[in-house]
């Protein structure tokens, strides 16, 4: 419902007026009026919908130049003109930076010779402190681009030399023994000998003693004899049981007018031994005195220890022979 109570000019002015009476009472919306000692403060609460401010800047720094409206574009970005481009003494410009940039790379390149170095020392600090026995250092001498040769042996070029000085005592023995040795070793004799019978040189032994001695050398001369024999017969008996180990062999088909006889067999050396397989009689030539002879009755399985050359086919009726040799 409207409201019907209408004011007189003066009635509204009445209204509007502060308790002074001497200024108007206005209530601004979104608007805060505070004071400080003499100073009033407005805060205004905008609306960015509904409010706009203008902003002035001025051309100088104290504010007592031209004032302007800072230029903003589209989306509200301050926009700058430069108007002046020098820059300040020792202001980084293109050529200083590529000046920077070479002492840069310089001390780049410095660093990795560094660090190179650096790696060289690591490695021979390393071979010092592998070379290091205790409180001692082992040292590899070298002699005109040789290693020095260790311990005993077979001296040569790389042996090391040790220089005595001539006025030395070792040199002066050394030469007094140089001087006693040709072919053999001159001993001269200053102190006298102990007592007793020693004797130095030919030494004259009694009748007896000498007999003594030519029996004793007669009786080694008989041992060395026999030792001899000895020697010989076990060789002997050594190649004779050489023999009895047989590697080699050769089968036998000589046959008496059996079905797949093949006449005589000559079998091309001298065999040590016969083996028969099936009993029977067997006539073989015998090495030495190349004659034939005939083994009556040889059990099946038996060898006879032999030296033949041959196997004859007529009346042997032995089978699966092998003769065999060493």
């Amino acid at each position: 419902m409207a409201n019907g109570i209408k004011y007189q000019t003066h009635e509204v002015l009445n209204k509007v007026l502060n308790s002074g009476e001497d200024a108007l009472n206005v209530d601004i919306d979104n608007v805060t009026l505070t004071t400080e000692g003499g100073d009033v403060a407005i805060d205004v609460a905008l609306d960015k919908a509904n409010d706009s401010v203008t902003i002035y800047a001025n051309t100088a720094a104290d504010g007592s130049g031209d004032s302007t409206v800072p230029l903003v574009d589209a989306a509200g970005n301050l926009q700058i003109d430069i108007v002046s481009s020098a820059l300040p003494s020792g202001g980084a410009t293109a050529a200083n930076q590529s000046t920077i940039i070479g002492h840069v790379d310089g001390v780049e390149t410095l660093l990795g010779t560094i660090d190179s170095d650096t790696d060289a020392i690591k490695t021979s600090l390393g071979n010092i402190d592998n070379s290091v026995d205790g409180n001692y250092l082992n040292v590899n001498m070298n002699l005109a681009g040789s290693d020095a040769q260790a311990g005993e042996g077979t001296i040569s070029a790389t042996t090391q030399r040790v220089t005595i000085a001539t006025d030395d005592d070792g040199v002066a023995h050394l030469a007094t023994i140089a001087g006693a040795v040709s072919t053999q070793m001159q001993v001269d004799v200053v102190a006298a000998l102990p007592a007793g019978s020693n004797t130095i040189g030919v030494v004259d032994l009694g009748s007896t003693d000498n007999a003594v001695l030519d029996a004793i050398d007669a009786v080694l001369d008989t041992i060395k004899t026999d030792t001899g024999t000895i020697d010989s017969d076990t060789n002997d008996t050594k190649n004779a049981l050489n023999k009895m180990l047989y590697g080699t062999g050769l089968v036998i088909a000589a046959v008496h007018g059996g079905s797949g006889g093949t006449g005589d067999q000559t079998l091309g050396a001298t065999y040590e031994s016969l083996y028969v397989g099936v009993g029977g009689d067997v006539v073989v030539t015998l090495a030495t005195s190349a004659s034939d002879f005939t083994f009556k009755n040889v059990a099946s399985g038996q060898m006879l220890p032999i030296q033949i050359t041959h196997v004859k086919a007529t009346n042997t009726t032995a089978t699966n022979m092998i003769a065999m040799k060493a």
